[in-house]
């Protein structure tokens, strides 16, 4: 008897759900999946990131998304978010209790075949955002080191700082007290091409920019959020005019 009282709260205990990490001092707190609907309510747009207040179903949420237009009544779905609690947004000098960050919301449940709502910000997001391969060859200079290359020695520099430079097809700032980058250079495989860079400085997409980082490898933020490659707190060494690529 005394043996399955034990096994019950033995069970209950590991059952019990855990305290996640808080405030924005850490990883999202929560993974958003697949196909929920939501009806804008309310719209604030920041430098560079518009809030949205939405209501799914009948639950009061706030989103940020990449600065775009929103429209205020009109139904939207969204695939994934991070959730963040007691985030502070500078530009609006408010705290949120809590609120979904994310790339971008649809006008259809088919995130894949609907026509992406894309952020359209001239100063910090100039062009259309996307991780598809490009076409270029960039020339590295002594102590640069390709993205290929990077992705094949991956194992042997980790923790290891390392310069890198390509073209910036991707950029969102503010998320999780950091900006986010990602950078080609034409090397790396169909999987190993493009590289994610993580930087407290400003950067245009378009542009040709050198960082120098600390190399993380199966760097995980907690709830599906993973990376095989990451340079972490890099600083941008130089940035030149955006270039054109096909």
């Amino acid at each position: 008897m005394k043996r399955a009282v034990l096994l019950i709260v033995l069970v209950w205990i590991s059952c019990e759900p855990r305290q996640g990490q808080q405030v924005q001092d850490g990883p999202p707190k929560a993974e958003i999946s697949s196909a929920h609907k939501i009806v804008a309510k309310e719209v604030i747009q920041a430098n560079n990131y518009t809030y949205l207040k939405a209501d799914e179903n009948g639950e009061e949420i706030w989103i940020a998304i990449r600065k775009q237009d929103v429209e205020v009544g009109k139904t939207y779905y969204y695939t994934q978010g991070m959730e963040m609690k007691n985030f502070r947004s500078k530009d609006l000098d408010r705290i949120f209790e809590k609120i979904l960050f994310m790339e971008e919301i649809y006008d259809t449940p088919d995130g894949k075949s609907s026509k992406r709502i894309l952020g359209h910000d001239d100063n910090i997001h100039k062009g259309k955002q996307e991780t598809r391969r490009r076409d270029m060859n960039i020339q590295h200079a002594d102590g640069e080191t390709s993205i290929g290359d990077l992705y094949n020695n991956k194992a042997t520099l980790e923790h290891k700082k390392v310069t890198v430079r390509g073209l910036v097809t991707k950029y969102n700032p503010g998320i999780m007290n950091r900006n986010w980058v990602h950078l080609q250079d034409g090397t790396g495989g169909e999987a190993t091409f493009d590289l994610t860079i993580t930087t407290m400085d400003q950067i245009e997409v378009g542009s040709l920019a050198t960082f120098e980082g600390i190399v993380a490898v199966d760097k995980d933020f907690g709830h599906g959020y993973k990376y095989d490659l990451l340079l972490e707190n890099a600083v941008l060494l130089n940035r030149e005019p955006e270039i054109k690529v096909n």
